[in-house]
């Protein structure tokens, strides 16, 4: 696996990867990471990856990782 790309957000880390038959979105906001995987074979170049990355889905991110964040740090209260 490689780093084939970062992409600079205002609240996320976004580091895009490649292996022999996926691409890999890995997207980070403080303790909080999440992976998506893209066959190759669906999503054939790292264009066609990155235009999944829209600023609605990406606000969905975000509320999921506010709500990870606060679920987790209820484990540790």
């Amino acid at each position: 696996m490689r780093i084939v790309d970062t992409l600079p957000h205002p609240d996320f880390r976004i580091v895009l990867y490649a292996t022999e038959t996926h691409f890999l979105v890995e997207i980070e906001a403080g303790p909080m990471r999440q992976s998506y995987r893209y066959s190759k074979e669906r999503f054939g170049d790292l264009a066609t990856v990155k235009a999944t990355l829209t600023p609605e889905w990406l606000e969905q991110i975000r509320q999921h990782f506010n709500g990870m964040y606060v679920d987790w740090k209820k484990t540790w209260e």
